[in-house]
């Protein structure tokens, strides 16, 4: 079984609404305590969890190498007309449930942002399952602090975001606009 652990940025600060991204990091249940471990031991002291922008630049390389632990990487980048943040998220959540499906991906964690959002995501969730797309899919919101393993998700968001190529390519963006 996978379970794809899922994190969202808005790059710009969420002041640029013309782009959304999403990351989902795919892990096999085998492999989930190891890789929890990993993220607790390379959290720094001063950091309650694990934050792409709170690190500092060579904390963020050697981050990456917690990627290994990742079946596999998925990022979902939404860039195209201004829209609300909201709907910029739902036009990724249906293009990371469309992966997420190819990749037989049946549980997906994402990171709480509060009741009313969560409540949101829940709705898009709904619908998508009416249209025929997420069947067999479970979702969860969770914090941080319950889920270390979201980490693994923010790191490949942040990684994205901050244009890492090269080497430390952490994957290839899928486009929705």
């Amino acid at each position: 079984m996978r379970t794809a652990y899922v994190d969202e940025s808005e790059p710009g600060g969420g002041l640029d609404h013309t782009v959304y991204v999403l990351a989902a990091v795919v892990i096999a249940t085998g492999a989930s305590e190891i890789a929890r471990d990993a993220v607790r031991s390379a959290t720094p002291k001063r950091m309650r969890k694990l934050h792409w922008y709170e690190a500092l630049p060579a904390q963020r390389i050697s981050w990456l190498d917690l990627l290994r632990h990742a079946v596999d990487v998925v990022v979902v980048r939404y860039e195209g007309a201004a829209a609300r943040a909201e709907r910029r998220r739902r036009r990724c959540i249906e293009r990371l449930v469309h992966e997420l499906t190819l990749r037989d991906v049946h549980h997906v964690v994402l990171e709480t942002r509060g009741a009313a959002r969560d409540k949101d995501d829940r709705a898009m969730f709904d619908a998508l399952r009416d249209r025929g797309a997420a069947r067999g899919m479970h979702f969860v919101h969770v914090t941080p602090s319950e889920e270390p393993l979201l980490a693994l998700a923010d790191i490949a968001c942040g990684a994205h975001v901050a244009g890492l190529e090269g080497e430390h390519a952490p994957t290839t963006p899928v486009q929705v606009s």
